[in-house]
């Protein structure tokens, strides 16, 4: 599904969006072309308690949250790991080619608007490829699972990651219309 236009008044309330399970957490994403502009952008939603898979692409991605409350984890190939705290209307942009994932920690779906360079500007600001650019639950470092649970654990709450997600490389999340029939 693809917004078209210039104005969107409350990308928050926003409830038209489509199953996207390529990033994992069962989410729904829409994305957004602006008129008479090459900026584009997406937004993703996903429910408590879940989070992401890590990926990385090139240079200049602006994410905005909408809403939500979480965190998010970004390192280099082989580098530490940066814990980015966020919130509604927090705005971080990821370092190019670094891994990154997105965790929703609140008790609402979390939001995040991935605004993209111009198509043209550079020939590295899209993922090219999955295998080596992003992150499967199975194969993910067990201290990101570790300090999610935690983060909940602060909080009273407790995941909702089906334990299948970490050992099937192929497991699908049911979205909700699948569940009823």
């Amino acid at each position: 599904m693809l917004w078209y236009g210039n104005f969107f008044p409350d990308m928050a309330a926003w409830d038209r969006l489509e199953e996207s399970s390529a990033r994992g957490a069962g989410g729904e994403r829409v994305g957004v072309q602006f008129v008479n502009s090459s900026m584009r952008a997406h937004m993703s939603v996903f429910a408590p308690r879940l989070y992401k898979k890590a990926h990385r692409h090139g240079p200049g991605v602006m994410i905005v949250i909408p809403s939500g409350e979480g965190y998010s984890v970004m390192w280099p190939e082989g580098g530490e790991r940066v814990v980015i705290p966020w919130h509604e209307a927090s705005v971080f942009v990821p370092p190019n080619r670094w891994f990154h994932q997105h965790f929703n920690v609140g008790g609402e779906p979390a939001r995040y608007l991935a605004f993209h360079l111009p198509r043209g500007l550079t020939d590295r600001n899209e993922q090219v490829d999955r295998s080596a650019d992003q992150i499967e639950y199975p194969v993910e470092d067990p201290w990101i699972r570790r300090h999610f649970e935690a983060q909940l654990a602060q909080r009273g709450l407790t995941t909702l990651m089906p334990e299948a997600a970490y050992q099937d490389p192929d497991f699908r999340w049911a979205f909700a219309d699948e569940d009823d029939g």
